[in-house]
């Protein structure tokens, strides 16, 4: 059996035609300091020589892609610490015999968020396709309780969101010709760091939208309050004009 060359991408200093393309996708095109981003990389010319060099010999199993599915990406998180652009790509790489090459993406990380009740809403663009990016972070409540003997309590680390207290979201439909589909959501508790036991943190929402142009959609569209659902009391929109 050939040698099993493994799964190590290396630079290569000289371009050679008839290379290969490889794509490298993230899942968060605009990501805060801490936030993970998830990069995966298509690698069915591997699954392809595994499944040659091995036959029926071996199961081959499936990872889970950057949208949930299970797919036979490669796939790793990672989290960045300082918040400035990044150029990740292109590699160049040779396997069995054959050389590949990946495209480059341009990651432009932000600063955290301040730790307070607020609404910010900006506009990225990935891969020639427009976003619109949602973060709320809402100022949580103790749950702590007492049982009655008063020999116990319970207590959710970082308090619970009020009740009542919904985050808010985009309309979907804005105007003649321009709708948003949401392309992903997360929620989760946030503390500040060196928060204690019983420190009350923030409850955090972060909404992603594709902005869809139709052929129909003429001139430009400026987003206001009345296209957020829930708007909060303190919130950051700024100008925000969608065009094509």
């Amino acid at each position: 059996m050939k040698k099993l060359t493994l799964l190590l991408l290396f630079l290569c200093s000289i371009y050679t035609n008839g290379q290969e393309s490889v794509k490298i996708e993230i899942d968060n095109p605009e990501p805060r300091v801490g936030q993970k981003v998830t990069f995966s990389t298509n690698l069915d010319f591997f699954t392809e020589y595994l499944k040659e060099e091995l036959g029926n010999n071996i199961e081959l199993t499936r990872s889970t892609s950057i949208h949930g599915m299970q797919s036979d990406n490669f796939v790793r998180v990672v989290i960045f610490k300082e918040a400035k652009k990044y150029q990740i790509g292109p590699f160049e790489f040779e396997f069995n015999g054959k050389k590949y090459k990946t495209n480059s993406i341009e990651i432009n990380v932000l600063p955290k968020l301040p730790y307070e009740n607020g609404l910010w809403l900006r506009l990225t663009e990935f891969n020639g396709k427009k976003y619109l990016i949602l973060e709320q972070l809402i100022g949580n409540i103790s749950d702590k309780k007492d049982d009655e003997s008063g020999n116990s309590y319970s207590h959710t680390i970082g308090g619970v969101r009020p009740q009542g207290v919904e985050f808010a979201e985009l309309k979907e439909k804005l105007t003649n010709g321009l709708e948003l589909s949401n392309y992903s959501s997360a929620s989760y508790g946030l503390s500040p760091e060196n928060s204690k036991l019983f420190d009350i943190g923030f409850s955090y929402s972060l909404k992603k939208y594709r902005v869809k142009f139709k052929d129909n959609f003429i001139g430009k569209y400026k987003l206001t309050e009345k296209d957020i659902i829930n708007l909060p009391e303190k919130y950051s929109i700024g100008k925000i004009v969608l065009k094509r």
